[in-house]
């Protein structure tokens, strides 16, 4: 059986110290390790590493990057975690539905992005993300702060390397991206809308595929993107 590879968490632009301790806790407690922020050193001050007693080594060794996008190639799936739905076609997980998904695709490189305090993720950062997640509430103005959030997903992802002892099935990452890159290239050649939701919403779902059904894609997308190139022949 293959092992739930728990993810990096990103912190896009934290600026309150205690959230960084409280996140490198919650990491510790449920096994994570690898943790890295955007555009910040909070995890160095005094009040982050008192917050993070028992889990200071994770903000020893935290990376310290400029932007999501300078990491973006390291990850094969890349998760943005949000505080409400977006008026969006793309699809939102709840943790527990995350959770499922990431242990059919165990040996893929993953990274839980958490935004900003104050505004989240902004929507260049979100439209790096392959997968979007958010936590439903009862309540009209969600407000976890983000130590409660990271817990809640450290929680989630944990347990669910327990519980889903399940054989990985999931499509390798290069045929993924191959995969997205025909796609891409097809929807290219089809009168789509200026205003197009469909780019979006397709590659999302591309990278949900388990390793048949992507064989299965690249068939029928090279078999449309042929039928394509004859029409234009004529």
């Amino acid at each position: 059986m293959t092992q739930l590879h728990l993810p990096t968490l990103v912190l896009v632009e934290p600026a309150r110290p205690a959230n960084v301790g409280a996140c490198a806790r919650a990491m510790k407690t449920m096994g994570f390790t690898r943790l890295v922020l955007v555009n910040s050193q909070c995890h160095l001050q005094d009040e982050a590493q008192w917050v993070a007693h028992g889990a200071t080594e994770i903000l020893a060794s935290a990376r310290v990057v400029d932007s999501l996008a300078a990491i973006r190639p390291e990850f094969d799936l890349l998760v943005g975690t949000t505080a409400r739905e977006r008026g969006s076609p793309r699809h939102y997980l709840a943790p527990d539905e995350l959770a499922q998904t990431l242990a059919a695709k165990a040996s893929q490189k993953t990274a839980l992005v958490f935004g900003r305090e104050s505004s989240g993720l902004n929507n260049q950062e979100l439209a790096l993300c392959d997968l979007l997640s958010y936590v439903p509430q009862q309540c009209e103005y969600p407000s976890l702060n983000l130590g409660q959030a990271t817990m809640l997903y450290c929680y989630a992802l944990s347990d669910a390397q327990k519980r889903l002892g399940l054989q990985n099935t999931a499509a390798p990452a290069p045929q993924l991206q191959a995969l997205k890159h025909k796609t891409q290239s097809l929807l290219d050649q089809l009168p789509l809308s200026a205003n197009d939701k469909l780019t979006p919403w397709l590659m999302e779902g591309l990278s949900l595929l388990s390793d048949r059904d992507c064989r299965l894609a690249h068939q029928l997308v090279g078999d449309l993107l042929e039928k394509l190139k004859q029409n234009t022949q004529r």
